[in-house]
């Protein structure tokens, strides 16, 4: 064991490099990210690491990242400042991030741990920091982390495509699927018509139909749509029931306050003009392992569930006016 040196001033300088790097992250003014520091994860601190979480948002592709930045000072590793990002943390995108991430004037990759992978400030750069003023060092830090956060969703953009022609069937069925689904469905309160004329049918991350959704006595009507939509921008995705305030100004805020969670669906209300239905992946699932004809009543059942919830949220305002 090495002889114990016990520096207090060293130590409080700790806590000053937390509140400098906190303050480098919040200032960062990029075109590519944005950038929240976590100050208060239970791992931002330990007995060989000082730092904190980052929550990373890449502006073009709206995929998300959750980084550790700080100084790291174990024997057996390479010690300094540096930007992890962990496997564990970012299963969706860490194996594509380690492949396609690329070296950089401000900074070193280390692939040498397999479940993280980290990028260093050059040891010459961490070292000058030292030296440096607390404004020029928020500088320094700004630079560096924003340096390695772009650099790991620019690593994250570069993911391609993947489509085999059994993926385009199965592509296809699905659709086939809906449209027999929105056929057959049967509502207690609700019925539908499909409009197979809107141009908004099938988009770039979305396949389905929209659909006309009012009561059994045509006293509330809705302009719906039924499909899976399927963004590697934004999430959720799946399958799903929507209802958007574009088309439906009149009565979508009645809809939208009376809408509750249900256990037949994941209520999304994250944007705040849409009410979409999310099919529950627990069901998914079940889908997925059914045969044909079981598959049909699991859709119909989810359908059924999504508008008459819908119809019945529209009704517990009054009528609509026309």
């Amino acid at each position: 064991m090495e002889k114990l040196h016990v520096d207090i001033t060293a130590l409080s300088s700790l806590h000053r490099f937390g509140d400098v790097l906190e303050e480098a992250i919040n200032t960062v003014q990029s075109d590519l990210v944005e950038m929240k520091a976590v100050r208060d994860a239970r791992d931002c601190i330990g007995r060989h690491w000082y730092g904190m979480r980052c929550q990373v948002t890449c502006k073009r592709s709206q995929a998300g990242f959750y980084l550790h930045m700080g100084l790291i000072y174990l024997p057996t590793t390479r010690c300094g400042f540096m930007v992890e990002l962990d496997e564990q943390n970012n299963q969706s995108c860490y194996a594509v991030v380690k492949q396609n991430i690329q070296e950089n004037l401000f900074y070193e990759v280390n692939r040498v741990e397999p479940e993280y992978f980290k990028l260093f400030m050059p040891d010459e750069s961490f070292q000058a920091l030292a030296n440096m003023k607390r404004g020029e060092q928020i500088a320094a830090v700004r630079q560096f982390v924003q340096a390695a956060a772009e650099g790991i969703a620019e690593a994250a953009y570069e993911e391609g495509f993947h489509i085999t022609l059994k993926d385009m069937a199965d592509a296809r069925n699905l659709v086939e699927a809906f449209d027999k689904t929105l056929r057959e469905v049967e509502g207690d309160v609700s019925k539908v018509e499909i409009n197979y004329k809107d141009k908004d049918n099938f988009g770039q991350y979305a396949e389905g139909f929209r659909y006309y959704l009012s009561d059994k006595e045509d006293t509330i009507r809705m302009y719906a749509y039924f499909g899976a939509i399927y963004s590697y921008k934004k999430m959720p995705a799946g399958i799903f029931a929507e209802v958007d305030w574009f088309s439906n100004q009149r009565i979508f805020d009645r809809v939208f306050e009376n809408m509750k969670p249900q256990e037949g669906y994941d209520l999304s209300i994250r944007e705040p003009k849409f009410i979409k239905l999310f099919m529950k992946q627990e069901t998914v699932e079940q889908l997925n392992a059914a045969d044909y004809e079981t598959q049909m009543e699991i859709l119909k059942g989810f359908l059924k569930n999504c508008n008459d919830r819908l119809v019945e949220a529209g009704l517990n305002g009054g009528k609509e006016h026309e």
